[in-house]
This record gives C-alpha cells, structure tokens and sequence, in this order.
C-alpha cells in the first residue's frame, strides 16, 4: 500500500458529495453495471449514510452504509481507478468500521459476486475484503447471468 502525499481526508457523506460519487461510479463500469449506474447507486446514496475520502477538495472514494439484521452493512464502496492501492478504500472501511462501533453494532457486512465467477475485478474485491477480515457467512445461487453467485461476507467490530 503506497501512502498518499497529498492529504486525503475522511468525512461524513453529504449531499452535496454525490456529483462526485456518481463520477467515481461512471469511471469503473467493470465493479458498477448500467443499472447500478442509472439507478441503484444514484437512489441509495439519497437514502445511505457514509464516508467519503476527499482530496484537494474532489470526492476520490466514498463508502455507504445501512443497518439492517443487526449488521452494519455496505451498500457501496469505491474508490476512483488511479488511486487504487493507496489505502482510501481501507480508510473508508476503517470509517465504516468505527460508525458500526459508535452506534453499538458489532458486525460489518456486505455482498459481492462469488469465487465460482472468474471476473478480475471481483476477484480484486474478495481479496481486498479478506484481507480486512472478512468471512462468508452466506452463499446463494440467483437467476441473474450477470451475478450467479452471491457471497455474503461479514466481519466483528472491534469494541
């Protein structure tokens, strides 16, 4: 992980950060589908709390975030393609992380495509999630050609 020399901050998700966000998702059409891009993310980021990471005044990360079935979960993560590997998503998960802690929620849980699907992009995903701890605590099969095996993974929360 390269440490980013310009200052890149964590705050809160606002409304007015979700120009930026929708930007972010534009750019990575291999992690965000049509729909994703047309509208789940621009409808969950009205309704998600979360974090995003900003630098010299630019969204360049943002993670969302609700509670459901006592976990923490995200709803989206991402981090503009150049700044990959530089620590923004860990920051964000990080943040993410101390909100569940914060609101006394002691899990962090998330979905993504499963390891029967040979895609790179996802593959990059599992393993940016298991080496933050992640674990599966669910598999299912779906009817979708693009997602035909979901993992549902989770982590504890750090009291």
């Amino acid at each position: 992980m390269r440490v980013e020399p310009v200052s890149t901050h964590i705050e809160p998700l606002e409304t007015k950060h979700h120009a930026g966000m929708l930007e972010i998702v534009e750019q990575l059409p291999e992690w965000f589908d049509e729909t994703a891009r047309t509208r789940s993310v621009p409808v969950d980021i009205r309704h998600q709390m979360g974090f995003v990471a900003v630098r010299e005044q630019k969204v360049i990360g943002f993670i969302t975030l609700y509670v459901a079935e006592g976990r923490m979960h995200i709803g989206w993560l991402a981090v503009e393609r150049q700044m990959h590997g530089r620590g923004i998503g860990s920051r964000l998960l990080k943040a993410a992380e101390s909100e569940a802690h914060r609101m006394g929620i002691g899990e962090l849980a998330t979905y993504t495509l499963g390891e029967s699907v040979a895609y790179q992009p996802y593959e990059s995903t599992r393993r940016f999630y298991w080496k933050h701890g992640f674990k599966v605590y669910k598999r299912s099969r779906t009817d979708n050609p693009g997602c035909p095996e979901e993992i549902w993974i989770s982590k504890r929360v750090k009291s």
